[in-house]
């Protein structure tokens, strides 16, 4: 993992360049919008975005089971341009002054993981990984809220338990289901819905039946997560640069915005699905969203960016 601070120019002209989607299919985009309540406050006091400035971060690239050029070859020079003109429509706009910068926005993106010999076709499969996500669902008290947390799991393998070979089966689908939950931002819609399952015939609802297929097919998503760089800044200042001991190590910075799209990768590619999700995603960029957001939209292969005339803005001195 490594820093990159995008030029100023490039994320700027794509910033003012408006988005053209030419559609060749209908598809849909699924929405998770978490938002610090005293942020939102203060970025919609008027009732339009404050302008705020932000570096962006080069986080984690997630990989799948299946080998895919469209998002194995995606540099992540081409994923901030897309995400920079979206960005602004909520007044989030770059600065050529990385320290000054109001937002840092670590970006990671990458596909779900999923068994490509499973039949996702088959209902019964579906009900089956429900009641796992029911009956182990105990063990992900303590995972993590950020991508790749590895808690679960962990937890999982220390049951003092002896597995036949279907339970550990079913124990790597259900781990499998429980990382794409975290990754898509599903984990809390799921514990909604599963605690109304007493009130439907079958069992279980129609949207968390929809929302457990997603688990199941595999997704090409985008997590962004805004963290106050000032304060981090400040919090290192104060620590006087140092990395201190693990024991007194201060907690993690949490963000104080996250949004994670997805679309399913079957019948898609990421270069053309990119921005139909940024597009769909920025209407709640800075936003809390308490359930899953599901929005249609258009993606193919004559999806593109109208870029318009650069601009060229002097500073003074």
């Amino acid at each position: 993992m490594k820093t990159l601070i995008l030029p100023f120019a490039a994320l700027l002209a794509a910033a003012l360049s408006p988005l053209a989607l030419r559609a060749d299919h209908e598809d849909f985009v699924i929405i998770n919008a978490t938002a610090n309540k005293a942020y939102t406050e203060h970025k919609f006091a008027n009732g339009s975005p404050r302008a705020e400035s932000y570096v962006l971060y080069q986080g984690k690239f997630f990989g799948g089971m299946t080998h895919d050029p469209s998002i194995d070859h995606e540099t992540f020079m081409a994923i901030a341009k897309t995400l920079a003109p979206d960005l602004a429509r909520q007044n989030y706009l770059p600065t050529r002054d990385a320290r000054a910068a109001d937002l840092l926005i670590v970006v990671n993106w990458g596909t779900t993981m999923n068994d490509p010999m499973n039949d996702k076709s088959n209902t019964q499969y579906q009900f089956e990984l429900k009641d796992l996500y029911s009956s182990i669902g105990a063990y992900n008290a303590g995972m993590s809220s950020t991508a790749g947390g590895t808690a679960g799991i962990a937890a999982i393998s220390n049951m003092n338990i002896n597995l036949s070979n279907a339970d550990t089966e079913a124990i790597s689908q259900q781990s499998e289901l429980n990382r794409n939950a975290r990754l898509l931002g599903y984990t809390d819609a799921l514990a909604k819905e599963g605690k109304m399952d007493w009130a439907t015939p079958s069992g279980i609802s129609q949207s968390e039946a929809s929302h457990i297929q997603d688990l199941i097919d595999e997704r090409y998503f985008v997590i962004l997560l805004a963290y106050d760089y000032q304060k981090i800044q400040r919090d290192h200042a104060a620590r006087g640069g140092k990395q201190l001991a693990s024991a007194t190590k201060p907690d993690q910075p949490r963000p104080v915005w996250s949004v994670r799209m997805n679309i399913r990768a079957d019948g898609n590619n990421f270069t053309e699905a990119l921005p139909a999700m940024s597009h769909q995603a920025a209407d709640y960029f800075g936003k809390q969203m308490d359930d899953l957001v599901d929005r249609q939209t258009a993606v193919g292969s004559q999806s593109h960016v109208d870029v318009g005339a650069p601009t060229v803005i002097k500073y003074g001195k």
